[in-house]
């Protein structure tokens, strides 16, 4: 809705009325076939039309936009009455500081700032008002350090209060002291909880080490027979070199044959030789090949 033409001193160009209401514009927007309206008549008006109000033509609200800036001049110039006229404000402002106006008129009614107090006055009556207002709260004269409400000191008792509050202290003291036990003995359970899973823990760590200990000697164990072995291995090999090494040198020997015709004596001597040789040999080699294996 739009601002009450009758609040106006002096003339207002129909332009600066809206179209719906036919108020002065209040929050205006201009269509596309520069009708005006009030932000508020426009948006009301296109929930159950889809056409200015004024031509019919086609409009919807993404087509809606600022007033011209020569018409918001003008319209910011405008000279209203204050709202508050019939409390008795005689101030007449521009329309553009219209609402500075407002938010501290001293004519404006407000609400008392006491928590629970219905009443509304005028601002310029508002203290008056908390002065005397039956929901103001102040400390208590007696000395008991209560809060009361005025409409409340004429019932008040310290001594009942003061029992009162220690009746809710006790209480709550024991509330706390049941809540402390209860945190204990929960604290005692994850405690023991505690002790008993570090044990197991310390149980498996240390079988753990055994075990460890255990694959250790073993890896030793396997590590010392793999270098005997290798060390076998490798005598084997030399011994096998020596043996094809006496092989070579024992066949040039018994693939030589005699030049001269050796006696009878001297032939059973060397032919003896040749036997203790070949004897003595193939012995050590089959000795050797058996060590091998």
């Amino acid at each position: 809705m739009g601002y009450d033409l009758e609040r106006f001193v002096g003339y207002v160009n129909e332009g600066l009325l809206c179209c719906v209401c036919r108020d002065v514009l209040e929050r205006p927007l201009q269509a596309p076939c520069e009708h005006a309206y009030c932000s508020a008549c426009i948006s009301s008006w296109l929930v159950h039309h889809h056409s200015c109000p004024e031509d019919r033509l086609p409009l919807d609200v993404n087509s809606l936009k600022p007033l011209y800036r020569y018409m918001r001049n003008d319209l910011n110039r405008l000279q209203i009455r204050c709202v508050n006229a019939a409390q008795g404000c005689e101030v007449v402002c521009s329309l553009e500081s219209l609402h500075t106006h407002e938010d501290g008129c001293e004519f404006a009614f407000i609400s008392c700032s006491n928590t629970g107090c219905p009443v509304q006055v005028e601002r310029r009556s508002l203290e008056a008002h908390l002065s005397e207002c039956n929901f103001r709260s102040r400390v208590c004269p007696s000395g008991c350090g209560h809060t009361l409400l005025s409409i409340d000191q004429s019932q008040h008792n310290c001594v009942a209060e003061l029992r009162t509050e220690v009746e809710m202290l006790r209480y709550m003291l024991c509330k706390v002291d049941e809540v402390r036990r209860e945190m204990e003995s929960r604290l005692d359970s994850q405690r023991r909880h505690m002790v008993q899973k570090e044990s197991q823990l310390k149980n498996e760590v240390e079988e753990l080490k055994g075990q460890l200990s255990r694959v250790m000697c073993d890896m030793r164990a396997l590590l010392g027979a793999e270098r005997l072995r290798r060390q076998e291995l490798a005598e084997a090999e030399l011994e096998k070199r020596e043996l094809l090494e006496l092989l070579r040198e024992l066949q040039p020997i018994r693939s030589q044959q005699p030049v001269e015709q050796p006696t009878r004596d001297q032939h059973q001597g060397e032919h003896y030789s040749w036997r203790s040789i070949d004897s003595n040999s193939i012995l050590k080699t089959l000795l050797n090949m058996q060590a091998i294996l």
